[in-house]
């Protein structure tokens, strides 16, 4: 199971649990956030990783700031790959996307924004997920 945390505007219920938990369901990576976008109430929405130590709330407002101007907004990770995936929603989420990436690899970004054909994507903070040990660095 994965927690998910929905923000909506009105002041009096920031922060609240729409949905306690989502399922991951069958298939890869790609097959389960597809499956979550296409699942949620109509709306900018962002998908992202909970393995970005760097990750500040100012990263996610530029995020759903960029939704604004654009249709999807990628959160680049140093490996190639990203950390977030927003967007905009006004329509139906594309069936291809997400087919054929190369996950866990370089291209994974790369791949995904080609799933995207016409859509205006912006891009935000680079950030470092951790996906190895190595990638956590020195230890303090």
């Amino acid at each position: 199971m994965r927690w998910l945390l929905t923000m909506r505007a009105s002041k009096a219920a920031s922060g609240q649990i729409i949905c306690p938990a989502w399922r991951r369901g069958r298939g890869d990576l790609g097959d389960r956030m597809g499956r979550l976008l296409r699942g949620m109430p109509p709306g900018p929405v962002c998908i992202i990783g909970a393995d970005v130590p760097g990750i500040t709330p100012a990263s996610i407002a530029r995020a759903f700031a960029a939704l604004g101007r654009c249709d999807a907004v990628f959160g680049p990770a140093v490996d190639g790959g990203y950390w977030l995936v927003g967007l905009k929603r006004v329509q139906a989420v594309p069936s291809t996307l997400f087919h054929g990436v190369r996950w866990s690899t370089e291209h994974a970004l790369s791949d995904t924004m080609k799933t995207l054909p016409g859509a205006r994507i912006a891009q935000v903070d680079i950030l470092r997920d951790v996906d190895t040990v190595s990638d956590l660095g020195p230890r303090r």
